[in-house]
């Protein structure tokens, strides 16, 4: 039986791309207003500057910094100067984003059950503490999870294993003994490279669309995950 659950949160708790679409079009309807430019070209600018500053900062929490995509699109719009504007961009697209989340159905059915059965909840989650912070709160998730790791905190973000090492850091050996990782891609679950480096003696990952393996399934559904876990007790 599971030990430990190990969560993702974005597009596992939730659906980003709504959230995403809103914010960015939110955000570029108010970059678009103060600087009289076309709203296509501020999308323009700020899809550049998010690969540029992801090109510059590598996998690490701060490159998912809204704040640092806005600056740097207005700074190659010749806004430069213009760090209010940033400001309100960045506070722009994340009101949105928050306010468009809805927890994925399945999801609360899912963290009673592992409540129920006393077992540790973790979120380890990609980009900034606070926003991270907030989107838990928002969703109703700080009262029902025992500890959150993100990336901003860490030397990398999941790819590098960082935030799981600061994880092993924080829970007790026998919380590692096997345990369930849910999420929506590879780097939320690398079950075998966390055996190999000693962080947990055993574990198993459902990936959001996954194929089946030795170590992972594929879910749809967060009801399948429930059930499965369910089923261990």
């Amino acid at each position: 039986m599971p030990t430990m659950v190990v969560l993702d949160l974005d597009d596992t708790l939730y659906a980003y791309e709504p959230c995403n679409r809103a914010a960015h079009s939110a955000m570029v309807a108010l970059a678009a207003a103060e600087t009289k430019l076309a709203p296509a070209a501020i999308s323009e600018a700020l899809s550049t500057a998010r690969a540029t500053v992801k090109s510059r900062l590598g996998a690490t929490g701060s490159s998912h910094s809204r704040l640092l995509y806005a600056y740097e699109a207005l700074a190659a719009l010749g806004f430069g100067n213009q760090l209010r504007l940033a400001l309100n961009m960045e506070q722009e697209f994340w009101r949105t984003y928050i306010l468009e989340m809805r927890l994925r159905p399945g999801a609360a059915e899912l963290l009673t059950a592992v409540r129920y059965q006393h077992v540790r909840i973790a979120v380890v989650t990609d980009l900034t503490s606070q926003i991270q912070y907030r989107k838990l709160v928002h969703l109703g998730l700080d009262s029902v999870v025992d500890l959150v790791v993100v990336s901003e905190e860490c030397a990398g973000d999941k790819s590098s294993l960082a935030p799981f090492r600061a994880l092993a850091e924080r829970t007790s050996p026998d919380a590692r003994r096997n345990v369930w990782f849910v999420g929506d891609g590879p780097a939320d679950a690398p079950v075998s490279r966390l055996i190999d480096e000693g962080l947990i003696d055993d574990g198993f990952g459902w990936i959001l669309g996954g194929a089946a393996d030795e170590y992972h399934d594929g879910w749809s559904s967060l009801s399948e995950v429930e059930a499965a876990f369910t089923s261990t007790f």
